[in-house]
C-alpha cells in the first residue's frame, strides 16, 4: 500500500494534468496550512497541525479529483445521448 506522500504525489499529479488551475490554488493553501503548523509553539502541536493538514490537503485532492472526473464522465455521458 503507497504511504500518504505517494497518494498525495498521485493525486496532485492527476489533479495538474485535469485541472492545473484547481491544483496550483489547492498547493497554495496546502502551503498556508504548513506555514500555519511550522509556526506551532510545540512539538507535540506541530505535529498535529502537520498531521491535519496533510489530511485535509488529501481530502481536497480527492474533492476536486471527483469533481473533475465526475464533469467529464457527465460530458462523455451526453455526448453519447
Amino acid at each position: 500500500m503507497p504511504s500518504r506522500q505517494e497518494r498525495i504525489e498521485l493525486k496532485q499529479r492527476l489533479l495538474d494534468q485535469r485541472d492545473p488551475e484547481y491544483a496550483t490554488k489547492l498547493a497554495g493553501a496546502f502551503t498556508s496550512h504548513l506555514a500555519a503548523a511550522i509556526q506551532a509553539t510545540s512539538e507535540s502541536e506541530r505535529r498535529r497541525a502537520l498531521e491535519k493538514a496533510l489530511e485535509a490537503y488529501e481530502d481536497a485532492l480527492d474533492g476536486a479529483l471527483y469533481e473533475v472526473l465526475d464533469e467529464r464522465f457527465a460530458a462523455e455521458d451526453s455526448a453519447l445521448s
